[in-house]
Protein backbone atom coordinates (compact mmCIF):
# COMPACT_ATOMS: atom_id res chain seq x y z
CA UNK A 1 0.00 0.00 0.00
CA UNK A 2 1.45 3.34 -1.04
CA UNK A 3 1.49 6.11 1.54
CA UNK A 4 2.13 9.80 1.02
CA UNK A 5 3.94 12.26 3.27
CA UNK A 6 5.21 15.79 3.19
CA UNK A 7 8.72 16.30 4.51
CA UNK A 8 9.06 19.82 5.90
CA UNK A 9 12.60 20.98 6.57
CA UNK A 10 14.50 24.18 7.23
CA UNK A 11 17.92 25.27 8.40
CA UNK A 12 20.80 27.64 7.75
CA UNK A 13 21.50 27.68 4.03
CA UNK A 14 24.58 25.85 2.76
CA UNK A 15 25.55 23.88 -0.34
CA UNK A 16 24.42 20.26 -0.37
CA UNK A 17 21.15 20.43 1.56
CA UNK A 18 19.03 19.20 -1.36
CA UNK A 19 21.48 16.34 -1.86
CA UNK A 20 21.27 15.44 1.86
CA UNK A 21 17.48 15.34 1.76
CA UNK A 22 17.15 13.53 -1.56
CA UNK A 23 19.82 10.99 -0.54
CA UNK A 24 17.90 10.22 2.66
CA UNK A 25 14.61 9.70 0.79
CA UNK A 26 16.17 7.69 -2.04
CA UNK A 27 18.20 5.61 0.40
CA UNK A 28 15.04 4.63 2.30
CA UNK A 29 13.18 3.76 -0.93
CA UNK A 30 10.90 6.79 -1.04
CA UNK A 31 9.94 8.54 -4.29
CA UNK A 32 9.89 12.35 -4.50
CA UNK A 33 6.73 13.41 -6.32
CA UNK A 34 6.39 17.18 -5.84
CA UNK A 35 8.46 19.81 -4.05
CA UNK A 36 8.99 23.46 -3.31
CA UNK A 37 12.35 24.67 -2.05
CA UNK A 38 13.76 28.14 -1.49
CA UNK A 39 16.26 30.20 0.45
CA UNK A 40 14.42 32.70 2.64
CA UNK A 41 16.30 35.08 4.93
CA UNK A 42 19.44 32.96 4.85
CA UNK A 43 17.53 29.78 5.69
CA UNK A 44 16.86 26.95 3.27
CA UNK A 45 13.28 25.68 3.46
CA UNK A 46 11.67 22.78 1.67
CA UNK A 47 8.33 21.02 1.34
CA UNK A 48 8.60 17.66 -0.38
CA UNK A 49 5.71 15.35 -1.20
CA UNK A 50 6.92 11.76 -1.42
CA UNK A 51 5.41 8.30 -1.69
CA UNK A 52 6.57 5.07 -0.07
CA UNK A 53 5.45 1.83 1.55
CA UNK A 54 4.64 1.73 5.28
CA UNK A 55 8.02 0.06 5.94
CA UNK A 56 9.85 2.75 3.99
CA UNK A 57 7.90 5.43 5.89
CA UNK A 58 9.22 4.04 9.17
CA UNK A 59 12.76 4.08 7.77
CA UNK A 60 12.35 7.71 6.68
CA UNK A 61 11.02 8.64 10.15
CA UNK A 62 14.07 7.03 11.73
CA UNK A 63 16.32 8.80 9.21
CA UNK A 64 15.09 12.28 10.20
CA UNK A 65 17.74 12.23 12.93
CA UNK A 66 20.37 12.24 10.19
CA UNK A 67 18.96 15.51 8.82
CA UNK A 68 18.80 17.00 12.32
CA UNK A 69 22.47 16.12 12.90
CA UNK A 70 23.23 18.04 9.70
CA UNK A 71 21.57 21.17 11.13
CA UNK A 72 18.07 20.87 9.65
CA UNK A 73 14.77 20.88 11.45
CA UNK A 74 12.73 18.14 9.77
CA UNK A 75 9.14 16.95 10.22
CA UNK A 76 6.84 14.51 8.45
CA UNK A 77 3.20 15.26 7.80
CA UNK A 78 0.78 12.66 6.39
CA UNK A 79 -0.61 13.55 2.97
CA UNK A 80 -3.18 12.24 0.50
CA UNK A 81 -2.57 10.58 -2.83
CA UNK A 82 -2.69 13.58 -5.21
CA UNK A 83 -4.32 11.49 -7.93
CA UNK A 84 -7.15 10.42 -5.60
CA UNK A 85 -7.95 13.95 -4.48
CA UNK A 86 -11.29 15.14 -5.85
CA UNK A 87 -10.89 17.81 -8.49
CA UNK A 88 -12.83 20.94 -7.65
CA UNK A 89 -14.19 22.44 -10.87
CA UNK A 90 -13.20 26.00 -11.46
CA UNK A 91 -11.55 28.58 -13.65
CA UNK A 92 -7.84 29.34 -13.39
CA UNK A 93 -6.84 32.79 -12.22
CA UNK A 94 -3.16 33.75 -12.46
CA UNK A 95 -1.85 37.19 -11.71
CA UNK A 96 1.12 39.16 -10.50
CA UNK A 97 1.19 42.33 -8.42
CA UNK A 98 4.18 44.65 -8.32
CA UNK A 99 4.29 47.65 -6.01
CA UNK A 100 6.43 49.71 -3.71
CA UNK A 101 6.76 47.47 -0.67
CA UNK A 102 4.41 48.20 2.22
CA UNK A 103 2.57 46.10 4.81
CA UNK A 104 -0.85 44.66 4.01
CA UNK A 105 -0.57 43.81 0.32
CA UNK A 106 -0.79 40.04 0.79
CA UNK A 107 -3.49 40.26 3.46
CA UNK A 108 -5.76 42.52 1.40
CA UNK A 109 -5.40 40.45 -1.78
CA UNK A 110 -5.93 37.06 -0.13
CA UNK A 111 -8.88 38.37 1.91
CA UNK A 112 -10.57 39.48 -1.32
CA UNK A 113 -9.98 36.03 -2.85
CA UNK A 114 -11.28 34.29 0.29
CA UNK A 115 -14.48 36.34 0.20
CA UNK A 116 -15.16 34.78 -3.22
CA UNK A 117 -14.21 31.23 -2.20
CA UNK A 118 -11.18 31.33 -4.51
CA UNK A 119 -8.70 28.56 -3.72
CA UNK A 120 -5.06 29.69 -3.78
CA UNK A 121 -2.95 26.90 -5.26
CA UNK A 122 0.37 28.74 -5.32
CA UNK A 123 1.54 32.03 -3.83
CA UNK A 124 5.03 33.51 -4.05
CA UNK A 125 6.34 36.84 -2.82
CA UNK A 126 9.67 38.56 -3.12
CA UNK A 127 11.13 41.94 -2.24
CA UNK A 128 13.75 43.26 -4.64
CA UNK A 129 15.37 46.65 -5.16
CA UNK A 130 14.33 49.09 -7.89
CA UNK A 131 17.12 49.44 -10.49
CA UNK A 132 17.76 53.19 -10.19
CA UNK A 133 16.47 54.24 -6.79
CA UNK A 134 17.14 51.08 -4.78
CA UNK A 135 13.65 51.40 -3.26
CA UNK A 136 12.09 48.11 -2.12
CA UNK A 137 9.73 46.59 -4.71
CA UNK A 138 7.23 43.93 -3.70
CA UNK A 139 6.31 41.18 -6.15
CA UNK A 140 3.35 38.84 -5.50
CA UNK A 141 2.48 35.94 -7.82
CA UNK A 142 -0.70 33.91 -7.34
CA UNK A 143 -2.18 30.91 -9.11
CA UNK A 144 -5.71 30.22 -7.96
CA UNK A 145 -8.95 28.55 -8.91
CA UNK A 146 -12.25 30.43 -9.04
CA UNK A 147 -15.26 28.22 -8.26
CA UNK A 148 -17.22 27.22 -11.38
CA UNK A 149 -20.27 29.06 -10.07
CA UNK A 150 -18.21 32.19 -9.32
CA UNK A 151 -17.77 35.21 -11.55
CA UNK A 152 -14.17 35.64 -12.65
CA UNK A 153 -15.11 39.03 -14.12
CA UNK A 154 -16.41 40.25 -10.74
CA UNK A 155 -13.26 39.08 -8.99
CA UNK A 156 -11.04 40.78 -11.57
CA UNK A 157 -13.08 43.97 -11.17
CA UNK A 158 -12.60 43.91 -7.39
CA UNK A 159 -8.89 43.15 -7.77
CA UNK A 160 -8.56 46.12 -10.12
CA UNK A 161 -10.34 48.36 -7.61
CA UNK A 162 -8.07 47.15 -4.80
CA UNK A 163 -5.00 47.70 -7.00
CA UNK A 164 -6.11 51.28 -7.61
CA UNK A 165 -6.73 51.92 -3.91
CA UNK A 166 -3.36 50.45 -2.85
CA UNK A 167 -1.28 51.73 -5.78
CA UNK A 168 -0.54 48.22 -7.07
CA UNK A 169 0.39 47.21 -10.61
CA UNK A 170 -1.84 44.22 -11.46
CA UNK A 171 -0.88 41.92 -14.35
CA UNK A 172 -2.89 38.88 -15.44
CA UNK A 173 -1.04 35.80 -16.70
CA UNK A 174 -2.23 33.31 -19.34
Amino acid sequence: MTQYFILLSSGKDRPGIVDDISTLLFGKGANIEDSRMAVLGGCFSSMILFSCTPEQAEAVKEGLGELRRLGLEAYLHPAENPAARPVRPGLPLKFEIIAMDHPGIVQHVVRLLREHDVNIESLETQVTRAPLSGAPLFDLRIEAKVPAEGSIAAIKEKLARLAGEMNLDLLYKP
